[in-house]
């Protein structure tokens, strides 16, 4: 379409397939069923399956805002799953407890959500025995075809575990992107700079191509959300 006062090229014209004088309708969005609709389809045909175990910190240190902040994280992260995507809820303080599989059906959220519920700050914080038991359960569940990961919430250092850093790497190493298995692992520090060792955080994730960020009550439901692209 013409600009008043301003003359068009030569070359705008019908003799070259354009018409000067057409008009055009501007763009419309899509209609909100339609881009509910669009997203359905990419979670079912586009996005590759997975199987995230999702290693949540209950110890007593999380008291206060800390564990709300984390319960209405993971609400947004549960009521997001695909039909094509699984977790695998785990929390720990001086124990470590069975995993609550949550996927992306009515059941499934229910199940997760009744997880959260029942989420209570107290105990220890027995990171690397849970650590390892969430990679050897996920090594005995693992998906072919499928995204395999653990993300780690936690905002303390490692009290009363049996086995030692050193050999939670030697563990990790087996399974990570150098082993047929591939399980990636991810880790979030929740909290105020030394209440928690951001070090052992890092080193964990880099062995398993994953990596480190630290958080806090006001940053945690973006920084999962950043993280739900990784899987």
């Amino acid at each position: 379409p013409a600009v008043p006062g301003i003359p068009l090229g030569t070359k705008i014209s019908q003799a070259f397939g354009v018409d000067p004088n057409a008009k055009y309708d501007s763009y419309r969005p899509p209609k909100p069923e339609v881009v509910e609709a669009m997203l359905k389809s990419w979670q079912v045909y586009a996005k590759k399956p997975s199987l995230v175990v999702v290693l949540v910190d209950s110890s007593g240190s999380m008291q206060g805002a800390k564990l709300p902040a984390v319960q209405n994280t993971l609400q947004t992260y549960i009521n997001s799953l695909g039909p094509n995507n699984q977790i695998a809820l785990i929390d720990f303080d001086s124990e470590i407890r069975p995993p609550v599989v949550v996927d992306g059906t009515p059941e499934g959220r229910d199940r997760g959500l009744q997880f959260i519920s029942n989420l209570k700050a107290e105990g220890g914080t027995k990171l690397y025995d849970a650590t390892l038991y969430a990679r050897n359960w996920l090594q005995q569940n693992l998906r072919n075809e499928a995204i395999n990961a653990i993300l780690i919430l936690t905002d303390g250092e490692d009290s009363g575990s049996q086995i030692q850093l050193n050999q939670l790497k030697s563990e990790l190493q087996k399974s990570g992107f150098n082993s047929d298995q591939r399980i990636a692992l991810f880790t979030v520090g929740y909290g105020k700079e030394g209440e928690f060792n951001s070090d052992v955080l890092e080193k964990i994730a880099e062995l398993n191509a994953g990596y480190y960020r630290k958080g806090n009550p006001e940053t945690i439901s973006k920084l999962m959300l950043d993280l739900q692209v990784e899987f």
